[in-house]
């Protein structure tokens, strides 16, 4: 005999709704204080079942004389809602998949954290979380000219009012040719010898790490040991690198 209380709860009843809706069912059109006694739940819980039932489409309240009944819809109606509760859950599941990557910025662990990225949105994503991790300082190594080879004016602008939020002080070692920096920034130029088409920036205990060859492909790496391996490097490169004059927008 199926489990008619387990598949109810299945497609979104709670237990006082089944009860109230199998009780409805099974004695036909019944006054509320009948449904409390027959039900086995409180007063309180009997009548919010009947609320909520009434607002799902599975009950239905009739006047007999003077007597305010109610009476269970047809258990077909069942099927109605729980189709409705599977196209609901179908475009919810649309609007989960348009925030994964943003959840994954918040998720936490022991392990290093590695999230990937790929395109624009995914670059814009990053800078994102640049600007949410509210960092206390930036530094950045970054061949611009790559940089500018595959993010095209509008999406550049748009990364550029991201990074407009950060307040933050920051170095920066650029690769390329470069005329200005953001306000804030210190910046240095590398050798003309290293070649590389990508983009780290250190901030907290994340690395982000951009590729910028072909297409927009990245990676960021939350973890304390690692970003502070990562300093070290850019320590070193920062000072061996020629000074380059501060500008402003």
């Amino acid at each position: 005999m199926p489990d008619y209380k387990s598949l109810l709860r299945s497609i979104g009843l709670n237990e006082s709704e089944v009860a109230v809706y199998l009780t409805n069912l099974e004695i036909g059109p019944a006054q509320a204080q009948n449904l409390v006694k027959r039900s086995g739940f409180s007063r309180p819980a009997t009548y919010l079942a009947i609320e909520q039932l009434t607002k799902k489409g599975l009950l239905s309240s009739v006047l007999r004389g003077k007597r305010h009944l109610y009476a269970a819809e047809p258990p077909e109606r069942l099927l109605n809602f729980g189709r409705a509760r599977l196209d609901n859950m179908a475009t919810k599941l649309v609007e989960i998949e348009s925030i994964v990557e943003d959840l994954r910025m918040l998720q936490k662990g022991e392990r290093p954290s590695v999230k990937f990225f790929e395109g624009a949105l995914g670059l814009r994503s990053i800078l994102q979380d640049l600007v949410n991790s509210k960092p206390e300082s930036i530094d950045e190594i970054v061949n611009i000219d790559a940089l500018r080879k595959v993010f095209g004016g509008k999406e550049l602008e748009a990364a550029q009012n991201i990074l407009d939020k950060i307040k933050a002080k920051g170095r920066a070692l650029f690769a390329g040719h470069v005329t200005a920096v953001r306000k804030n920034v210190e910046a240095r130029i590398l050798p003309k010898d290293f070649q590389f088409a990508g983009d780290i920036m250190l901030y907290n205990d994340k690395i982000a790490m951009v590729s910028y060859k072909d297409r927009i492909m990245g990676v960021v790496i939350e973890d304390a040991v690692l970003a502070n391996t990562y300093r070290a490097l850019f320590e070193l490169a920062w000072r061996g690198a020629r000074e380059f004059p501060k500008f402003g927008y």
